[in-house]
């Protein structure tokens, strides 16, 4: 092999119709001719004369995804053989555990001046020892972040009904649900636990507690397309350049793992605007829009832009409040999209023996029960409340052991249920102590 310092560095972009990364194995030799398809040279054709055996060569998918994918070792430079054309031909001697995007490699110091940036028409380039190198120190620290990364143990529905109060059946059909339609919100009071249920079918669906393959974003009345998908941000030039969102990463995420699930959460996903927000994703998230066949350039696209696309092993799942009064229903186009799965208040057996697990007497359990379940029926049953506007038992979910629980249970209705009751009754504020007192009263 090349000595180091006598050693060149290359560039190479290919399309995966010529070869596929992920298909690679270590040491398979592969062959790239030095014509294009309708038999002239390629550009830059004294950079294929340059090459020499023992060259090290950067892997770059140059569509659909504009990622650094792989490091192979040039074992014959150009000839011809009876196969293939004249060709230069290497091997795979390093797969990047998380592919590098084009975004990345721009922000790196080392390339500003590179020849790959000045014009990437082209196959293959030549790179310094600095620009390799600025790739190779990314590569190693990704690994030795995967070194360090804790051993996932198997997650099963078992696990996440011990965290949860609703029956297995509900479970499954939540499940079920998810699978088939793709996207689901989790609709209900305060309360109830939509966010953490929310982890719990990730974690189930997974297989693990991997939450490199979950991200959560929450919605809010500034939230923008550009924040979710794709937007111009200013750069340190005093220009501005093209930024990619948070959901937009995560699909790429997703495509360059398929086959595995990934779930994205958003929090309180009625907050948003969601038509502004979503954009022409709106068509894209559809179960049967989903994958490469379905793509289409997003708005901030230019004419050299990949197509976007959903995968299909991406999967939404929204939490909505239903007693946020001050925002707007969602509309049928986006409701369409969306299975809806309502949570309630759940104060049964199951909550009973959660709190008498974490400390709490038999008897003390079933009161507090008793007396939120009174409140809840109150609340039932008034025409300007209703279902949506209950109590939930995610308050009280965080007893611990050392406090003393008829503290802890006074501390929960004067600090958390006591204000919510406040907001519900403005008109009525006598009512409200009514309640309030009720809850609290020779405890």
């Amino acid at each position: 092999m090349q000595d180091r310092k006598t050693r060149n560095y290359w560039w190479l972009n290919a399309n995966p119709r010529i070869w596929t990364i992920n298909s690679l194995k270590v040491d398979q030799i592969l062959h790239y001719t030095s014509y294009n398809e309708f038999g002239n040279k390629r550009r830059i054709y004294k950079n294929f004369e340059m090459v020499q055996k023992g060259d090290w060569l950067i892997g770059y998918e140059s569509t659909p995804v504009k990622q650094v994918k792989a490091i192979f070792e040039i074992t014959e430079p150009l000839h011809r053989d009876s196969k293939h054309d004249e060709v230069i031909s290497f091997k795979l001697i390093d797969k990047i555990p998380e592919p590098i995007d084009w975004s990345e490699l721009k922000a790196i110091h080392f390339f500003k001046g590179s020849e790959i940036l000045k014009n990437n028409q082209g196959s293959l380039f030549k790179l310094t020892e600095d620009e390799f190198e600025a790739i190779q120190a990314m590569i190693d620290a990704q690994k030795e972040s995967l070194q360090h990364e804790d051993i996932l143990l198997p997650y099963e529905k078992k696990e996440a009904l011990n965290d949860l109060f609703i029956e297995d059946d509900k479970f499954d059909d939540i499940v079920d649900t998810l699978k088939y339609k793709k996207n689901i919100i989790l609709q209900g009071p305060p309360g109830v636990g939509k966010t953490f249920i929310a982890k719990r079918l990730a974690y189930t669906l997974i297989g693990t507690q991997d939450d490199n393959r979950i991200k959560m974003v929450q919605f809010h009345q500034s939230y923008s397309y550009e924040d979710f998908i794709q937007g111009l941000r200013p750069d340190d030039n005093g220009g501005f350049k093209l930024k990619n969102g948070i959901f937009y990463d995560f699909c790429r995420q997703a495509q360059r793992n398929s086959g595995i699930d990934h779930f994205f959460i958003i929090d309180e996903i009625n907050r948003g605007n969601l038509s502004k927000i979503f954009g022409e994703l709106l068509l894209l998230i559809e179960s049967d829009k989903r994958g490469r066949a379905n793509e289409m350039p997003l708005t901030y696209g230019d004419k050299d832009s990949e197509p976007f696309y959903v995968p299909d092993n991406l999967h939404i799942i929204g939490t909505m409040n239903t007693a946020d009064r001050s925002l707007a229903i969602i509309d049928y186009a986006l409701r369409r999209r969306f299975a809806f799965i309502a949570l309630e208040p759940l104060f049964n057996q199951k909550f009973i023996d959660f709190l008498m697990a974490k400390g709490i007497s038999a008897s003390f359990a079933e009161e507090i029960t008793l007396r939120i379940s009174a409140l809840n029926y109150k609340i039932l049953n008034d025409r300007n409340l209703g279902k949506g506007f209950q109590i939930g038992h995610s308050y009280f979910s965080n007893f611990n052991e050392n406090d003393n629980p008829q503290k802890w249970y006074k501390r929960i209705i004067n600090l958390e249920i006591a204000p919510l009751l406040g907001e519900y009754w403005f008109d009525n504020e006598e009512k409200a102590k009514v309640e309030i007192n009720k809850l609290i009263e020779k405890i």
